[in-house]
């Protein structure tokens, strides 16, 4: 594991079992070690330009919970990604705990307008495993 995985783990775990969700969750997002670093470079650069402080752990959270019918977790493209951490900062009408409802709700649906229903006029990709 890279530095910049175990960045990501220390910023976004916040206990034990957060940890192994969020292991996961790069393993989704990387074939390998390369992958999964520069994902999680990606995540915190996309934290870091956002002015919430929590909006990007609550977007892992649910990211590590948007599961196929297998249990797997469902990659989905960066622009979604990025999009979630976007929304969940700037929606500020909602409360954080609705905001990060709609926002599990938009990304588990198989309806693919769901999110960019939820994000508005952003121009995104459901998915990819290309991202």
């Amino acid at each position: 594991m890279g530095a910049p995985q175990e960045d990501f783990l220390r910023l976004y775990a916040t206990s034990p079992i957060h940890v192994t969700r969020l292991e996961r969750l790069l393993v989704a997002y990387g074939n390998d070690d390369d992958e999964r670093d520069a994902f999680a470079r990606r995540f915190i650069s996309w934290d870091r330009d956002c002015p919430h402080p929590e909006a990007a752990r609550v977007v892992s959270e649910i990211l590590a919970m948007c599961v196929d019918r297998s249990g797997k977790i469902v990659r989905l493209s960066d622009d979604v990604v990025e999009a979630s951490i976007r929304w969940t900062a700037e929606e500020t009408s909602l409360s954080l705990p609705e905001r990060a409802g709609r926002l599990r709700d938009a990304l588990s649906s198989s309806d693919p307008a769901a999110a960019q229903s939820l994000f508005g006029s952003r121009s995104i990709k459901a998915s990819s495993a290309e991202s």
